[in-house]
């Protein structure tokens, strides 16, 4: 393999396709990236066997060929080069390539290129496509519940269903917080999907996705979803499972509704988060006629803060967590923000006050 590209362009290649490199895998060839040249185009690919990235760029080809060199130090290399066209350079027979710059040389060891696994073939026709836009915008406000559990594995992904009448939905929830988001997605009409994809995969893309415009397609198999935006394709293994029914933890009645300024609640939050220890990460809220009263106690000090809000119903006093909080606030995109309680222990729900498409329940917490 040789070919010379721009540093700057290797170097953006190389960062998205990190994303995908895997730290902690028992298959040293995993931990590297797979360079691949063909009709001038660069391909390089890295996977961990359950999430993989596939990005292309032109380049100017002298031999085409193949390379899995080790991402990490590819990575570092090419952060530190200088703005200049880089000569890389394959040899075979002792498994090292060069990348030359101004007269100079740095020398990498690698795997033989048949040695890395191979990234799965695309389908024919995508499942469906949709703009970016759209499907950022709903990831944004469910991905903050997704939780991080190897003993259920269900709740580490986000359920998204497509409705014959075009109605995607996208629900994520980690038992103590849940985030439902709905859109109504005209060119989705006639197509039924059921899936559930990796939270780590959505996140992934959900970066992606804010460096492009356009619309971008979705294909998905019976194990596998890809995603493919421009020249950069997202592959990831569908988590297996039957995503539980979240409407059967929404309250049916409310004892107490307040509408308040999501940046106030925002701010009062992080003040309290100063004062977080070990043992103490839970703060009270007092919903009382015409305010809010926030207060937090612990090893460090304490805080007491008014914010006004409009209130009805009976009032309540309800403990949270305040990093769920926080996260569930700056994921809900709105200026105001309607909460929603049953009593002091229940559910509550938050709902944008511009947006009836969108909620989320933050279990409360005891102090």
């Amino acid at each position: 393999m040789h070919f010379t590209a721009p540093k700057t362009d290797l170097n953006n290649l190389t960062q998205i396709t990190m994303r995908a490199v895997s730290q902690r895998n028992p298959l040293p060839v995993l931990s590297c990236l797979l360079f691949e040249t063909n009709n001038n185009k660069l391909i390089m690919t890295a996977t961990d066997l359950e999430f993989g990235i596939r990005c292309s760029m032109p380049i100017d080809t002298v031999i085409e060929g193949a390379a899995a060199l080790p991402g990490k130090y590819v990575a570092s290399v090419l952060t530190r080069l200088p703005e200049v066209n880089i000569d890389v350079i394959t040899d075979l027979s002792t498994n090292t390539t060069s990348f030359s710059y101004d007269g100079s040389e740095m020398v990498l060891h690698g795997f033989p290129a048949e040695e890395f696994p191979r990234f799965p073939a695309l389908p024919e026709e995508p499942s469906f496509t949709i703009g970016q836009n759209v499907f950022k915008t709903m990831l944004k406000r469910v991905l903050f519940a997704v939780a991080h559990d190897e003993h259920r594995p269900v709740f580490n992904g986000i359920n998204i269903r497509i409705s014959d009448d075009g109605m995607l939905s996208m629900v994520a929830t980690d038992t103590r917080k849940l985030a439902v988001c709905e859109e109504k997605v005209d060119q989705l009409a006639g197509r039924v999907i059921n899936i559930i994809i990796p939270g780590k995969t959505l996140n992934e893309l959900y970066k992606v996705l804010e460096t492009v415009e356009d619309e971008f397609k979705v294909y998905v198999t019976d194990n596998k979803v890809f995603f493919e935006i421009g020249n950069i394709c997202l592959m990831s293994r569908l988590i297996a499972g039957q995503y539980p029914d979240y409407r059967i933890v929404i309250p049916n009645q409310c004892l107490c509704e307040v509408r308040a300024s999501v940046s106030a609640l925002i701010d009062a939050a992080e003040r309290a988060m100063l004062l977080v220890s070990a043992r103490r990460n839970v703060f009270n809220i007092k919903f009382q006629p015409g305010e809010l009263l926030i207060y937090f106690n612990s090893d460090s000090g304490r805080i007491r803060e008014e914010i006004g809000a409009q209130f009805s119903g009976e009032p309540l006093d309800v403990g949270f967590n305040i990093r769920f909080f926080i996260d569930l606030l700056k994921s809900a995109d709105t200026e105001e923000i309607i909460i929603k309680l049953s009593g002091y222990n229940s559910p509550a729900v938050f709902k944008p006050v511009d947006n009836e498409s969108y909620f989320s329940i933050l279990v409360p917490a005891i102090a």
